[in-house]
């Protein structure tokens, strides 16, 4: 058992040590603890030990003057050199002190241990400190992490720090990269390849928020790192296992540089057979490639390899060769099966040999090919031996043909096929469209071209390509229901005896949005308007002025003045044709389209009238009761109603469904239908028959 004393010792007794690993001291932070020192005293003792033997010579000289010293030292500091320091620039005599015996492998291991649990410890300086723990103690990284503390893989991740060059270390140093990524840089073997890695994700991406360039985040340093600087064996040319391709690297399989070697330092890779080593991959790619050159020539086969090679490549993506097909692959063969299956016997009858290409996409990997023009010759070759066995008799010795030669031929004679009937059919209906042209022209007296089922043909393909929302609007007009509109039209444009008059109204309600387009040259709803001008001729635009006016009236009511004391509200003034209001006789209505102010219309302005006056005490206003105005005895304006529970009673209109039950107040009266006005955030306004409303009784008008 270790025995330790404690003493207040006098600075000059003690003597640093030549192997503590701290060798940097901040001299801001060290004045600020000797100013605490000075002020209350060193709090927490330093460990010193008996100065040993081997320090004799070196301590009797005072290192300031080179000269003898008159005090000389009897004990060497082992921790706490940072109080010792601070305890000197404070100008204090002596220092707590705790005495232990101790060897140096010991000193060496707390000097360590203590240095590793500094705050402000960098990297680099505690891969230092992991490395000269386990070489002076014999510890691995697991004893390593439970005495510090630490994971073996942190202990691992900061070992592999140090195979770091020395601009990745200034770079880590300088607080340029974080250590993360300074670990992927770290984890590349080659030299070279860590410089030029280094040198990538140092000089980043431009930051548009910045203004400049910044270095890689280590989410995208570690995808550089992956994608250029490592290599899936899966995906080598060569054999894995083969250890003499690259003597001195031996087999991949078990190679220290594969990812599943070391499983803490990847932790990232998913995948153990990774190589971490491009240019040892690359040369046994070479290795590879060369053998295989070396036994096709030894075969008398012809190799094209390198640069020449990379000229046979196409553009894009295409995989094909210039000049030259593929043997093994089906793209180069005129059926589904690769051309070696079909001419393979017949080049060793004729004893052609394949041509030895490397592939210009995956380096040392080879590929069998042929020229274009022998691989012609010998597709001839073997058509004809299929043609002269279907054409041999029963007693006849016919060649034998295989499988893949006969599907040849049988598939060359259907494309033949397929295009003749393809151009017989184009050929014949354009040889009609000239004809029918040609005697259209030049023949006068043949019977009128344009008939009523040729235009039903244009009506149906018109209907078609009607929206949903146009062929409702038209499904409206003709009662045709509101069912699948588009099909409604359609028959009906199949079934009418009238086709033109339906295309008229097809091509004014296609041509009715408001939302129309006139640039490059096109007329504000250009097809209403020719039919309607066709309709109403020279009256249109006065047949328009009454429209607007009329609609206007209905979605704007204007709110008539009345005198002071008036006991009824007078019915508004109309706007004439002119837009002029009358006064005295009523204008005189437009011949193309007379109209005149009906019961419902004059409901709604007497209410909307009625809305805006105040009552006065001298008077007493007179409401009009609904059979006065024409209405149906039962609903008025303003009177609330409820809708009824069964939506049957809706039919198609399904988007009624969701006023079922729902209590408003009547807004208008349209036609036979009533305009029932609901409020509340799910409100709005809809239109009933008098069928699917009820009076509520005894409720506020």
């Amino acid at each position: 058992m270790t025995t330790e004393t404690f003493a207040r010792l006098a600075l000059a007794l003690i003597e640093t040590s030549l192997t503590n690993p701290r060798k940097t001291f901040d001299a801001a932070k060290l004045q600020e603890l000797a100013d605490s020192i000075k002020a209350s005293g060193v709090h927490q003792p330093v460990l010193v030990r008996p100065l040993p033997g081997s320090r004799l010579e070196d301590t009797h000289l005072d290192p300031a003057t080179g000269k003898k010293r008159t005090v000389l030292p009897t004990h060497e500091l082992v921790a706490g050199e940072r109080r010792y320091r601070a305890s000197k620039l404070a100008g204090v005599a002596d220092i707590p002190a705790m005495i232990r015996e101790l060897t140096d492998d010991q000193v060496r291991e707390i000097q360590i241990v203590e240095n590793l649990q500094r705050d402000d410890l960098s990297e680099l300086e505690e891969a230092e400190g992991f490395q000269q723990l386990m070489q002076h103690s014999g510890l691995n990284a697991d004893q390593v992490g439970a005495k510090i503390g630490r994971s073996r893989a942190h202990v691992y991740a900061r070992l592999k720090l140090l195979d770091l060059g020395s601009d990745a270390r200034a770079a880590l140093s300088a607080g340029k990269i974080e250590a993360s990524t300074a670990l992927l840089v770290a984890r590349i073997p080659d030299s070279k390849l860590q410089a030029k890695a280094l040198k990538e994700i140092l000089d980043g991406e431009h930051d548009y928020q910045e203004g400049k360039r910044v270095p890689l985040s280590h989410r995208k340093a570690l995808k550089l790192v992956q994608d250029n600087y490592m290599l899936k064996l899966s995906s080598a040319t060569f054999s894995i296992i083969a250890a003499d391709l690259v003597p001195a690297a031996g087999a991949c399989d078990v190679c220290p540089k594969r990812t599943g070697a070391a499983p803490d330092l990847f932790s990232d890779v998913k995948n153990a057979d990774v190589c971490t080593d491009p240019s040892c991959f690359h040369k046994k790619e070479e290795a590879h490639a060369a053998a295989q050159v070396a036994a096709a020539e030894a075969k008398g086969l012809t190799v094209i390899a390198g640069k020449e090679a990379q000229e046979l490549r196409t553009a894009g993506y295409n995989e094909k060769l210039k000049g030259y097909r593929r043997l093994d692959s089906a793209e180069d063969s005129p059926t589904d099966k690769p051309l070696r299956k079909i001419i393979g016997a017949q080049m060793k009858v004729d004893g052609i040999k394949p041509v030895l290409i490397e592939d210009p996409r995956n380096k040392g990997e080879f590929l069998e090919c042929l020229a274009n023009e022998t691989v012609l010759k010998l597709l001839k070759t073997v058509e004809a031996q299929a043609a002269a066995a279907s054409q041999a008799s029963a007693g006849d010795k016919a060649p034998k043909v295989s499988a893949e030669v006969q599907k040849l031929v049988s598939d060359k004679k259907a494309k033949a096929e397929a295009k003749a009937k393809q151009q017989y059919e184009r050929e014949w209906r354009a040889t009609l469209v000239k004809d029918a042209w040609q005697s259209m022209l030049m023949d006068g007296d043949a019977p009128a071209t344009f008939n009523t089922e040729l235009h039903r043909y244009l009506v149906v393909r018109a209907a078609r390509n009607l929206s949903t929302d146009d062929a409702a609007a038209i499904c409206q007009l003709l009662d045709l229901g509101k069912v699948s509109p588009v099909s409604a039209v359609t028959d009906y444009a199949r079934e009418t005896l009238d086709p033109d008059t339906l295309h008229l109204l097809i091509i004014m309600q296609e041509a009715s949005d408001t939302e129309t387009h006139t640039y490059g040259g096109r007329v504000p709803n250009e097809g209403l308007m020719l039919v309607a001008g066709n309709v109403f001729g020279a009256q249109l635009e006065q047949v328009i002025t009454e429209i607007k006016g009329e609609v206007k009236a209905k979605i704007w009511p204007k709110v008539a003045k009345t005198a002071k004391n008036a006991t009824a509200p007078a019915a508004p003034q109309e706007e004439g044709a002119g837009g002029a209001k009358g006064k005295g006789p009523a204008a005189k209505k437009s011949p193309a389209r007379a109209a005149k102010l009906t019961a419902e219309e004059a409901t709604q302005g007497i209410a909307a009238a009625m809305q805006g006056i105040e009552p006065v005490a001298s008077a007493k206003a007179v409401a009009p009761q609904p059979s006065q105005l024409g209405l149906a005895v039962g609903f008025a304006i303003g009177q609330v109603v409820q809708v009824t529970t069964d939506s049957s009673k809706f039919g198609a209109r399904l988007a009624m469904h969701k006023w079922c039950g729902k209590k408003g107040t009547i807004t208008a009266h349209i036609g036979k239908a009533w305009d029932v006005t609901f409020k509340g955030r799910s409100g709005g306004v809809a239109s009933f028959d008098e069928d699917e409303i009820s009076l509520v009784e005894g409720a506020a008008a």
